[in-house]
């Protein structure tokens, strides 16, 4: 296995000396170890940019699915941060095995449909939700958003799901509290009309992958939502079951 990602980083090492069209977008790796070097780091909230994602009548147009979900990560990535998105895309490649998932080579220059993901230092964390056609941007910030869950967040935006906390439903199990909210934030806790989303039957989780904490964009320290329930609020890091069961029933796998 480590023979392998030697390989990998030399390939996209020698950009230079390989003609642009050579290049393929290649398959994530099982990861080297089971536990993120980043975990630790807190990301900034998630938000959504503006996209042209219309789910109808329970299913999402199939216009805006993925055949073959290709990722392209800025030169600017260190080895490790590259290996964070490999990582994340290996898990989801396991998830749904009827997509195809590739990472073109930082140095390359991709074709087709493809995410294109860009560092910076300030870009927060943040993906179109849907296929778009051609070259669509995913700002993972480093430092802050390249937790191996975080980039599994983002790439589920990709892959055509909105947040958890903004299904139809969400009345039934969250209280969401505005007033504590950062001004100018309130559109991330917008309720999505039930004619336009679906959760394919899948009951709601308080800690889904795609799941706000309970304090997310407070502008106070006070909680921005809580549980019906009572019960913590916000993601873990990992893909629960019922993310899992949402991916296949959209992808149909």
């Amino acid at each position: 296995m480590d023979t392998i990602i030697i390989i990998l980083g030399a390939t996209i090492g020698i950009a230079s000396a390989v003609p642009l069209g050579m290049y393929k977008p290649l398959p994530p790796t099982p990861p080297l170890s089971d536990v993120s070097p980043f975990e630790n780091v807190t990301a900034p909230t998630c938000t959504t940019m503006d996209n042209v994602m219309t789910i109808k009548n329970g299913m999402i147009a199939k216009h805006y699915r993925w055949k073959t979900f290709n990722v392209h990560p800025a030169k600017a990535y260190n080895q490790q941060e590259l290996q964070s998105i490999n990582d994340a895309m290996h898990t989801l490649s396991q998830v749904i095995p009827c997509v195809t998932f590739g990472i073109w080579p930082p140095d390359s220059n991709p074709t087709g449909d493809y995410v294109h993901i860009i560092k910076g230092t300030a870009n927060g964390c943040n993906s179109f939700v849907g296929r778009l056609g051609g070259k669509q941007n995913m700002n993972l910030q480093s430092p802050g958003c390249m937790s191996k869950g975080t980039i599994m967040h983002e790439m589920i935006h990709a892959l055509g799901f909105h947040h958890e906390h903004g299904r139809p439903n969400r009345d039934d199990h969250v209280t969401i509290l505005l007033q504590n909210v950062t001004p100018g934030m309130e559109y991330a806790f917008n309720k999505l009309p039930a004619d336009q989303v679906t959760a394919f039957g899948v009951p709601y989780n308080l800690h889904s992958i795609m799941h706000y904490d309970s304090h997310a964009f407070s502008k106070n320290g006070n909680p921005t939502m809580r549980a019906k329930n009572g019960n913590p609020i916000g993601s873990e890091g990992v893909l629960k079951e019922s993310d899992k069961k949402k991916l296949k029933a959209m992808y149909e796998c």
